[in-house]
C-alpha cells in the first residue's frame, strides 16, 4: 500500500464527496491501434508481482498501472487560498496559516472579497486535499465496453425529466438523456477529445474502482 495523488475534474468532485463516484477511467497511452482484439488477464512475473498482459494480433504487451488495490489516493482539485498568498507558489503556502483559508472551485462561485487567484489542481499539495480514496480494483478494457451501471458509477449527474430518471449531457447545452452511457460519452469527450482520446477513438483505459476513506 502506498499514498499517491489522483486528479478529479471539478464537475465530478461533488459525486466523489458524496460517494456516488466510485469508478474512474484513465487512458493507457501508446497502445498500438492494431490491438483491437484483446482480453484481460493477470500473470505472475518471476518477482511475484502481478502484471497486466494484453493479447493482440501482434503478440503480447505487458502494461503496469500507476495504482494498485489498497493504495490510498489523495484527490487533487482546483482551489484557491486567501489573496495574501497570491505571490507564493503552492509549495510555499504555510499549512499552519493557510489550512483554514481554502476555497474549492467545486463548492460553487467563490466570494470575491479576500480570495486569491485560482490554482490548478495539478500543483495542489497533499495537505490541501480534503478527500482520500482507497483503490479497490483495477483492470484493463476498451472505453466503449462501459456498462450503464458503470457510467452511473463514474459520477455523471442524475436528475428527473417529466418524472423519469435522466442523465446530464456535458455538451455545452442544458439538456438530458435517458441513456447514462450517452451522458458519460459527452463528459468523456469534454475532458479528453482535444487530447486525442475521444469516445469514437475507443482507447484502452484503466478502469479503477475505489471507495471513499473517511478521515484517511
Amino acid at each position: 500500500m502506498s499514498e499517491k495523488s489522483i486528479t478529479i475534474c471539478t464537475e465530478l468532485i461533488p459525486a466523489t464527496l458524496d460517494g456516488r463516484k466510485t469508478v474512474t477511467r484513465r487512458v493507457i497511452k501508446n497502445m498500438p491501434e492494431s490491438w483491437h482484439r484483446g482480453y484481460r488477464a493477470f500473470e505472475n512475473n518471476p518477482n511475484g508481482d502481478e502484471e497486466f498482459i494484453i493479447y493482440g494480433d501482434c503478440g503480447i504487451k505487458i502494461i503496469n498501472p500507476r495504482y494498485s488495490p489498497g493504495d490510498l489516493l489523495w484527490v487533487k482539485e482546483t482551489y484557491c487560498h486567501g489573496d495574501e498568498w497570491d505571490d507564493c507558489k503552492p509549495s510555499e503556502v504555510d499549512p499552519l496559516c493557510g489550512g483554514n483559508d481554502i476555497w474549492y472551485l467545486a463548492d460553487g462561485p467563490r466570494p470575491t472579497e479576500g480570495w486569491g487567484k485560482t490554482r490548478s489542481s495539478r500543483f495542489m499539495p497533499k495537505w490541501v486535499s480534503r478527500t482520500w480514496l482507497e483503490v479497490v480494483s483495477i483492470r484493463v478494457e476498451r472505453l466503449q465496453e462501459i456498462t450503464e451501471e458503470d457510467a452511473v458509477a463514474e459520477g455523471i449527474e442524475i436528475g428527473k425529466v417529466h418524472g423519469e430518471t435522466a442523465y446530464y449531457l456535458y455538451n455545452g447545452r442544458a439538456c438530458w438523456t435517458p441513456n447514462p452511457i450517452e451522458s458519460f460519452k459527452t463528459l468523456w469527450d469534454s475532458l479528453n477529445a482535444k487530447r486525442g482520446y475521444s469516445w469514437d477513438s475507443n482507447p484502452w483505459v484503466w478502469r479503477i474502482s475505489f471507495q471513499k476513506r473517511e478521515g484517511k
